[in-house]
């Protein structure tokens, strides 16, 4: 029986080899690793080779002022704000040609210029960048536009009720939802680009905002395309369709006519973490994440995201913030420390850093921002050589809907990342239509049914070795209470009537502890399991569902009787987990739930990457790779980042505070990567590291991990 422990949740696994070291093709496909263990080669994207070199420090400088801001750039000095910049290590900068406001910086034309501004704000932060060789962006904010949507109501998204998205007497104005339909709001916005881009030396023009508040709108011209198209504007997925198609549309329109405009511009689009990138990735010259952890998105929305956008070829922005909370939180500013972590979990994840900072009105940049930004930010620099084409090592896939304007904030998803995070899982998040199977293991996430020719490809992808995890409703066919797992043992007999219901373990995954009934707080759904199955853990009920007729004490009806059904097993390759594992586990951080799933991951995936670590449960362990490169002196190398994700204890009304991390001292990591290393050492510290070659991997001890450390492991030429 392996020993159940809290802080060192990984227990030590098999050696068998997967991972080798030469990668394999783009297109190369999941075969059974030969030690027998059921491993499978690492997948390592080649596309990081060639990927085009980006800035890895940049700054979002957003810009918002209302007419009730009567004097802007009072302050504004250029040899001052860039060599602020320069202080604070920003290598790139996003600056403002139009607000959400309607309102332009910049002497327009077409305007309206903020009535406050009496000089090209623009053309001078613009200047002071190019002097100083900072990279710089335009941005132009889209259908977010206060001006626009008071001067012309007829572009407005109409809501099915006829309503719109203007605020209410008394409201503060939101997003006034400007509709992609309409040519005359078209035609302007090209006017608008045409004119800023072509008038400034810009690095890149980015877009905010383009995506539909709601996938549907009602007003006359969407109407009338879509009735003209054959279809029923009252139909949501014709809606859906269309919206996608205007959205699709414009990005291609923008792409091009800033090309035709100034050769070399790149085009990036804030498109808030929507799914099906690959309908939109070869308009994409950068994918940007606005993810500020603290400003509502949490820790585990950027994590998910960099994981799934950088699976297409593109480079890819993670951005967090110096605010306390989220954006325009003027006086709120984290300290260095808090920063560092979230850098840190951002480049190990194989993107580039964004940090978003809002200008005050007075055109002059915070010194207590750039003094924070360059502590942070000198890290990141110090470790751009062991970042540049460093591409991930992943074993695993977590797949994920592809459905137009999802924007892939489920808390099923959330938990499901942080489920295979503490697992030490490498792993990316694809869409169906991607080629997952050249990952060793598929998660399915209790929030996703697979349609029927996912399934075909799942059956064929078990059948030549590879490894499933699926999750309460992802057993069943999409749309439909038909299982498509009966072939592996398991019948599917609906939802169950309680909730909570119980877990109740038949084998020892939770350690030396007595049996116990543990609470399934969001429900489960029932499963039969044939002989052949392996049973880790039953169903049971309470004596009755608690109501206003039902009831006793001050919650849930305790549990009451074992049921036949299984809520935790495997068979073979395939593991079966019978309730909302992702979301329950996102909401309790319930450790029962935690331990069922490497109890499962064990049986159907025996040997990973990461085969042991004496790291506590909150370090965040990635591994990289980075080919030989003859021009800059560069030898094969792997990286593995520790992050070390220390918070201070929390008040309910506040976000996890990373201020004042523990060191972890002598964290042992043991790695199946068949490997002879010829040189390691622990980059932030800069020193040499012992390292023990056993068949199959090998071992390494850092003394030290501070804030985040980089072992590097340097191979034969």
């Amino acid at each position: 029986m392996n020993e159940f422990n809290r802080r060192e949740f990984l227990i030590t696994l098999g050696v068998g080899a997967v991972a080798a070291q030469v990668r394999p093709s783009f297109a190369a496909a999941a075969t059974p690793d030969a030690t027998g263990t059921g491993g499978i080669k690492p997948w390592i994207d080649p596309r990081f080779d060639t990927m085009p070199a980006r800035p890895w420090r940049k700054v979002h400088l957003d810009f918002h002022n209302s007419t009730f801001v009567p004097k802007i750039g009072a302050k504004f000095n250029a040899d001052e704000w860039g060599d602020r910049l320069l202080a604070g290590n920003v290598d790139a900068i996003v600056v403002f040609a139009k607000d959400m406001h309607g309102l332009f910086y910049y002497p327009s034309k077409y305007g309206p210029v903020h009535p406050g501004l009496s000089f090209d704000l623009l053309g001078e932060q613009v200047k002071a960048c190019r002097k100083r060789k900072i990279a710089v962006y335009a941005y132009y904010c889209t259908t977010w536009d206060h001006h626009l949507a008071n001067a012309h109501k007829e572009w407005l998204v109409i809501k099915r009720d006829g309503s719109n998205y203007l605020p209410k007497p008394g409201e503060t104005p939101g997003w006034t939802a400007l509709c992609l339909a309409h040519q005359d709001y078209l035609k302007l916005m090209d006017d608008h680009t045409r004119e800023f881009v072509s008038k400034y030396e810009l690095d890149g023009a980015w877009f905010d905002m383009a995506e539909p508040i709601a996938p549907e709108c009602f007003c006359p011209e969407c109407k009338r395309q879509i009735t003209a198209a054959g279809k029923d504007p009252d139909d949501l997925e014709a809606q859906r369709a269309h919206k996608n198609g205007l959205f699709l549309d414009w990005h291609r329109r923008m792409r091009d006519l800033v090309r035709a405009t100034r050769p070399g511009c790149l085009v990036d689009f804030n498109d808030i973490g929507l799914a099906c990138v690959g309908q939109r990735a070869e308009v994409l010259d950068n994918i940007d994440i606005e993810a500020l952890p603290t400003g509502g998105w949490g820790y585990f929305y950027a994590p998910a995201q960099i994981r799934y956008q950088r699976n297409f070829g593109v480079p890819v922005y993670g951005m967090t913030g110096r605010f306390v909370s989220s954006w325009a939180d003027f006086g709120g500013l984290k300290l260095p420390q808090q920063l560092d972590v979230e850098l840190a979990s951002i480049v190990a994840n194989a993107a580039h850093c964004d940090v978003g900072d809002q200008m005050p009105p007075s055109g002059q940049l915070d010194a207590a921002v750039y003094h924070v930004l360059g502590k942070s930010f000198g890290r990141v620099k110090r470790l751009e050589p062991w970042l540049d084409g460093a591409a991930p090592v992943t074993e695993a896939a977590l797949m994920i809907p592809a459905i137009p304007f999802d924007w892939l904030r489920d808390e099923y998803l959330y938990g499901m990342t942080k489920l295979m995070l503490e697992a030490r899982l490498q792993f990316d998040v694809v869409e169906p239509g991607q080629p997952w199977e050249r990952y060793g293991l598929v998660v399915l996430p209790d929030g996703f049914s697979p349609d029927a020719a996912t399934v075909e490809r799942l059956h064929a992808y078990i059948a030549a070795g590879g490894s499933v995890i699926a999750s309460h409703q992802a057993g069943l066919l999409a749309g439909t209470q038909q299982t498509w797992l009966e072939r592996y043992g398991f019948a599917y007999a609906g939802l169950s009537p309680f909730k909570p219901a119980y877990l109740v373990p038949q084998t020892a995954f939770t350690g030396d502890i007595p049996a116990y009934e543990y609470a399934l707080y969001d429900g489960a759904s029932q499963w039969k399991a044939q002989t052949s199955a392996k049973v880790h853990a039953r169903l049971g009920e309470p004596l009755f569902q608690r109501s206003g007729e039902h009831y006793t004490s001050h919650q849930q009806s305790p549990f009451d009787h074992l049921t036949d059904y299984a809520t935790v097993a495997s068979s073979g390759r395939v593991g079966l987990v019978g309730f909302p594992i992702g979301q329950s586990y996102y909401r309790t951080g319930y450790w029962v739930y935690r331990a069922a799933f490497e109890q499962v991951l064990r049986d159907v995936f025996p040997s990973r990457i990461i085969a042991e670590t004496s790291a506590p449960l909150n370090t965040e362990i990635t591994v990289t790779h980075q080919s030989a490169n003859k021009k800059v002196n560069r030898p094969e190398r792997y990286l593995v980042h520790l992050i070390n994700w220390s918070p201070s204890r929390k008040a309910p009304p506040h976000p996890e505070v990373h201020e004042d991390p523990v060191p972890l001292n002598d964290v042992r990591v043991r790695l199946n990567l068949p490997v002879k290393p010829v040189a390691v050492r622990a980059v932030m510290a800069d020193v040499k590291l012992r390292v023990r070659v056993f068949k199959g991997g090998v071992e390494v001890t850092v003394p030290r991990v501070p804030v985040s450390e980089v072992i590097c492991l340097e191979l034969e030429a």
